[in-house]
């Protein structure tokens, strides 16, 4: 029987409920690979001085040294086969020699964020020129792997680097439809109520604005926002902090799943709510999928309330005609993710029949 290889990852600092999308990543991964030994940033004492850094771009580059060294240091006592890095913090071991394959793994890009999402002029530079800067030398001298073909473009358009793709997956079985009445029984909320549920932090990148101003001009749907905190507003009800294995339901109890997004490097939560079958009304941004649109629901171009409020009424109206989980489950299974995974790792190795065959901690 053979050994999974011992892999160390390299990633920031997550644990936002709903779960962000490179804690999940990081997850099933782990499940994946087995051996996989995670090292996480920690933010020092003097957060002022943290803030400082934010202002010049340098907070996340400067968050990476701290697991960078402590991933260094255990590599010298007890060798990794492969490091594995996300994002930005993969920068150091760029400059290092480490004497094992190194893979970068990028959820998206700084160039791309500071592109379309960032309003402010002084963000836009230091985001996109500085912690752009950190983030394309993430790349240099791996192998390269992009979350989307959409962030892949970026990635070879703005920093000059080549790569792959490897979708993210789901768990299809943890994300299926739980039906709406039940759900809506379980979660307390109205049975007869027209429900939009909104997923992820409340800020411009996500399109907060935009959702509110929709809300604002449809009184009659209630609108439910998981990742947002404070009291409700008319028919915009904050849920607060929501446990990942507890979103099946409030997907599965919505009518419909709004994200008028600026920038999405996969889209995580809108391809859990296709997985629970639930109609999506979307940007162009929060939809970087290939495939039949049309199963989904209603991808939107720009952001004209208007034009998504019309999406919106005529999603609710024709819910029976999509067929959102038959686009997301046969494309963004957790197998297809692990199996995917597993053979790219065997083939940075060099092992011909394949190092996950027989392990029982990557088949569990």
């Amino acid at each position: 029987m053979s050994e999974a290889p011992r892999i160390g990852m390299l990633t920031p600092h997550v644990g936002l409920c709903p779960a962000d999308g490179v804690e999940v990543f990081n997850q099933y991964l782990q499940h994946a690979l087995g051996n996989l030994e995670i090292f996480v940033d920690s933010l020092p004492d003097g957060h002022r001085h943290i803030d400082e850094l934010d202002r010049v771009g340098l907070e996340l580059p400067y968050q990476a040294l701290h697991a960078a060294r402590v991933l260094a240091r255990r590599h010298r006592e007890e060798p990794f086969q492969l490091i594995i890095c996300n994002g930005v913090h993969g920068w150091p071991p760029s400059l290092t020699r480490l004497g094992v394959p190194l893979v970068q793994v990028y959820h998206l890009t700084m160039a791309g964020l500071a592109r379309n999402a960032l309003p402010i002029r002084s963000d836009r530079l230091t985001t996109g020129r500085v912690t752009g800067f950190f983030d394309r030398l993430a790349g240099v001298g791996k192998h390269v792997v992009a979350v989307s073909h959409r962030v892949l473009r970026e990635v070879e358009s703005f920093y000059g680097l080549r790569g792959r793709v490897i979708p993210n997956g789901i768990d299809t079985t943890a994300f299926r439809p739980m039906g709406q009445a039940r759900a809506r029984d379980t979660l307390g909320l109205q049975p007869d109520a027209t429900i939009g549920l909104f997923v992820g932090r409340p800020d411009h990148t996500k399109g907060y604005d935009t959702f509110l101003r929709v809300a604002r001009r449809m009184p009659e749907v209630q609108f439910l926002v998981a990742g947002g905190s404070g009291p409700a507003q008319g028919n915009v009800r904050p849920l607060g902090r929501i446990p990942h294995s507890d979103m099946p339901w409030w997907y599965s109890a919505s009518d419909f799943f709004f994200l008028p997004s600026r920038y999405e490097g996969f889209g995580l939560s809108t391809i859990e709510a296709l997985s629970c079958d639930v109609p999506v009304v979307v940007s162009e941004a929060a939809f970087p999928f290939s495939g039949n649109r049309s199963e989904c629901g209603i991808v939107v171009d720009g952001d004209r309330e208007q034009d998504f409020v019309q999406a919106i009424h005529q999603v609710v109206g024709d819910g029976d005609s999509f067929s959102p989980r038959e686009f997301a489950a046969p494309r963004f299974s957790i197998k297809v993710f692990e199996d995917t995974w597993r053979a790219f790792i065997d083939s940075l190795l060099g092992v011909g029949d394949g190092s996950f065959q027989s392990t029982p901690e990557a088949n569990s």
